[in-house]
């Protein structure tokens, strides 16, 4: 567990589990281990000595003073995870971890969710006497408009003209993504809006002071990171707009999960570019070891410098 200022506004970092090395392999395509051990900044934290790629899945806390948010929520405990097997069914002390943090289930007033991924939105909901119920039955659940309208229609069975078109398979998993999300709103989204808790807003969206929505397209087609901004300073959480830092190293490579890899590949671009030596505290969804830091020019590069 660990947190980070900015300005007045605090981050903290929630675990709910790391990664078994292994399961995430060949997700990014061009990552193999050769040319992993070959970007000598990944290990120890985000790879192994002989290359394979090291993951997290954890969430971020942040307290602005006014209001306690909490950004992506994880796999969840006992949740159905047909396309990645290794997370289903959970028995993990995340909401514990949160209580070491500071905060109990009924103090968070607002749940982020970057987009509606399986492992992004899993402790919305717990499990109550065979039912689903919210998590946070004091918070509203924020989500931009137009990821839930896509991720309801898949859902409800409508016509899908676009599809996760070359979205990864693991071996042993189910290959359809689709079931996985109507298993995913069914048992982490739905019960939020049969309670009345949800609230939908535009791409772009202040939530709360000091925190907002971005809009970060490319692993789904709404995909959004989330801003955070206080005195002057500033952090940007990524979700899944960068997976992994060795995506700092090499932006154009895409997840093969991305709904458009071009679109994710271009965005990153530009964002590694603009945010190279500057003050900008990035925080990774999925990073692990020290997953927040600042992106810093390496040679004709750039790197992912820890803070």
């Amino acid at each position: 567990m660990r947190s980070w200022a900015v300005g007045d506004i605090r981050i903290t970092q929630v675990l709910e589990m790391p990664v078994e090395v292994g399961v995430l392999d060949g997700l990014i395509a061009e990552a193999t281990p050769e040319v992993v051990q070959g970007i000598g900044w990944l290990h120890p934290d985000y790879a192994t000595a002989g290359g394979q790629t090291i993951w997290s899945l954890h969430s971020y806390v942040v307290d602005t003073g006014s209001a306690v948010v909490v950004v992506d929520t994880g796999c969840g405990n006992g949740k159905s995870a047909p396309l990645i097997p290794a997370w289903g069914k959970l028995d993990n002390p995340f909401l514990e971890r949160l209580a070491e943090a500071g905060y109990t289930r009924e103090q968070v007033d607002v749940v982020l969710c970057t987009h509606m991924h399986l492992d992004h939105v899993g402790w919305n909901t717990v499990d109550e006497g065979g039912r689903w119920v919210p998590t946070f039955p004091n918070a509203r659940y924020v989500y931009v408009a137009d990821e839930f309208a896509y991720h309801r229609g898949i859902a409800e069975e409508a016509d899908i003209s676009e599809d996760l078109a070359g979205a990864v398979v693991y071996e042993g998993a189910n290959p359809d993504i689709h079931n996985q999300t109507r298993l995913v709103f069914a048992e982490s989204i739905q019960p939020v809006v049969d309670a009345g808790l949800l609230d939908l807003v535009p791409a772009d969206s202040v939530v709360t002071e000091g925190v907002r929505y971005v809009s970060t397209p490319g692993h789904t087609k709404s995909h959004h990171s989330v801003v955070v901004e206080s005195l002057g300073e500033r952090a940007f959480i990524t979700g899944d707009f960068i997976h992994h830092p060795v995506q700092i190293a090499e932006p154009t490579w895409s997840s093969h999960g991305d709904f458009d890899r071009a679109q994710s590949a271009a965005r990153r671009v530009e964002f590694v570019e603009s945010a190279a030596d500057t003050d900008l505290l990035v925080l990774g969804t999925h990073f692990a070891g020290s997953s927040a830091g600042r992106v810093v020019r390496d040679g004709g590069g750039y790197r992912f410098a820890p803070a």
